[in-house]
């Protein structure tokens, strides 16, 4: 029987440019309403950033962003 740690040591080894093939592989057993979001978890880190940070992220670097 495979479990998880067999499958997180399969997906270790992967070469780059096999992941998107291996997700899609992986995708279809996984129930369409998942809890999980269909994006990476860094995706949204920045919720709360200011509404000006594109256009001031210079200044807002300067002053140590994310401190």
């Amino acid at each position: 029987m495979t479990t998880r740690d067999d499958l997180y040591r399969l997906v270790g080894q992967l070469r780059p440019e096999t992941l998107d093939d291996a997700a899609a592989a992986l995708r279809q057993y996984t129930p369409a309403d998942s809890d999980e979001p269909p994006y990476p978890a860094s995706v949204g880190v920045l919720t709360e950033a200011p509404a000006d940070l594109a256009t001031n992220v210079d200044d807002y670097l300067s002053e140590g962003f994310g401190r």
